[in-house]
């Protein structure tokens, strides 16, 4: 399959316009146009707290979006833009390129601001005559959450794909499907091919999903879903999840889950750097987790188990690397991994690592501070195995408490005004340290954002 051009965009909408065209049929294409977009500030302090070395950013970015009403019914276009402009720089940061640098995560590789057309596409759906089915196909450049693969929109910019995304939904049935060749970053200013750690090109990545809602008698409801995602000659991967939601006493509400993923190596792509740093040739997770909503009170509690064994050539500072489950379909690409005990510093997916989380967050608008709520999480992880190359292993652990705050300025008639506030604090043993090459840390990170629309 050949790369997408924006120009096929065009001649697409164009060729299925015509007959459109000729009718007059412009009113809703129009009128229901609609432009909108965000302006926020983003600021990261993020620190390394085994070498003392501190890192981050401080951004301020603009997104903005537009897009059609449908012509017919039948078709939509749309893009969006994207700036984003370095306000402040920590003085630790270094020019070098690296992941792990908190700035890398808001700007680009010199460190400095850029623009982007993020996104531009045209949409084709099922006429609304059909009823009880909705159905649509996106193509081209835009932002993509479907089956395993996803985006990242909690930087700067969000991060973009290029490619076809399909849904379909009918009596409480839900599925999707997506064929992708090129993506773009959070920190790119243009489209790239999908690459692997070595940077050998990934062909296409695709992605499907299923769900389907079960409405049970006494407003219970049972949900499940299936997702995958498979990057060509490189990974495959598989995830199904379960939710079994049952209201309580005084309007409360229990949510009871469960979620497994399980990973492949699936061709000659997977190559030494992954399977020496995460895992050899496959790998695989399983959660269960549990919400209770009562009133002003949100209280979560989860266990996750990994398997996630690196080749057993891997080392690191003396030490048999200890794997993780990568969740990406390719070095420069994001994947899924949304489970509970997954935290903002680490994600406590490591090999034979037992997962603990329990958590709860209260919402002041019950004492009369509207728009203010307040969460705190702590994370253990134990059972890891730290294997020293010359024989001898020792026990390992590692433990984070989390903090966020949430405040949306609505209630002083600034709508669309929202602040969000994060600190990590992360722990572990120095066995570990070595071992899974994952330095102690503490990591500040705000949001400070305004959506709009014109």
């Amino acid at each position: 399959m050949s790369s997408l051009k924006p120009s096929l965009l065009s001649c697409a909408v164009a060729f299925c316009s015509l007959p459109v065209m000729a009718s007059g049929s412009y009113d809703s294409f129009i009128s229901d146009a609609k432009i909108d977009g965000k302006v926020q500030t983003v600021f990261f302090n993020d620190e390394n707290t085994t070498t003392d070395e501190t890192s981050g950013a401080w951004t301020g970015a603009v997104w903005l979006n537009a897009q059609t009403g449908y012509l017919a019914d039948f078709v939509s276009v749309g893009g969006s833009a994207y700036r984003v402009a370095k306000l402040d720089m920590k003085s630790g940061n270094t020019k070098d390129f690296s992941w792990e640098n908190a700035s890398s995560d808001l700007l680009n590789r010199q460190n400095e601001g850029f623009g982007k057309l993020g996104q531009i596409w045209a949409d084709f759906k099922l006429p609304e005559s059909y009823d009880g089915v909705s159905a649509n196909v996106k193509i081209g450049r835009q932002l993509v959450e479907t089956g395993l693969i996803t985006i990242s929109g909690s930087r700067s910019i969000p991060s973009a794909w290029q490619g076809v995304d399909a849904n379909v939904e009918m009596d409480g049935f839900k599925g999707k499907i997506a064929w992708l060749n090129e993506v773009s970053r959070r920190t790119q200013s243009g489209f790239h091919h999908i690459v692997n750690e070595e940077g050998k090109k990934i062909d296409w990545v695709m992605g499907m999903q299923l769900g389907y809602t079960f409405e049970l008698a006494n407003q219970r409801s049972l949900e499940l879903q299936y997702r995958n995602g498979l990057a060509d000659n490189y990974l495959n991967a598989h995830n199904g999840n379960v939710w079994f939601k049952m209201p309580l006493y005084d309007g409360s509400e229990l949510t009871l889950g469960g979620m497994y993923f399980y990973a492949k190596q699936d061709g000659d792509l997977w190559g030494t750097d992954e399977r020496d740093g995460s895992f050899d040739n496959k790998a695989e997770s399983g959660n269960l987790n549990a919400t209770l909503n009562s009133g002003p009170w949100t209280f979560n509690a989860a266990f996750n188990y990994t398997k996630a064994n690196t080749a057993s050539s891997a080392e690191s500072n003396g030490y048999h690397a200890i794997g993780y489950y990568n969740y990406y379909f390719g070095a420069n690409t994001q994947g899924v991994w949304d489970v509970p005990t997954s935290a903002i510093v680490s994600d406590f997916n490591f090999n034979k690592e037992k997962a603990w989380l329990i958590g709860a967050e209260y919402d002041f608008s019950s004492v009369g501070i509207e728009g203010l709520s307040l969460g705190y999480t702590f994370f253990y992880g134990s059972g890891m195995k730290a294997k020293l190359v010359n024989g001898g292993e020792k026990d390992v652990a590692e433990h984070e408490h989390d903090l966020t705050m949430k405040y949306n300025f609505s209630h002083w008639g600034m709508k669309g005004l929202d602040f969000k506030l994060q600190y990590g604090y992360y722990k572990n043993d120095e066995a570990f340290r070595q071992a899974a090459d994952m330095p102690e840390a503490k990591n500040l990170r705000a949001w400070l954002s305004y959506n709009f629309a014109i």
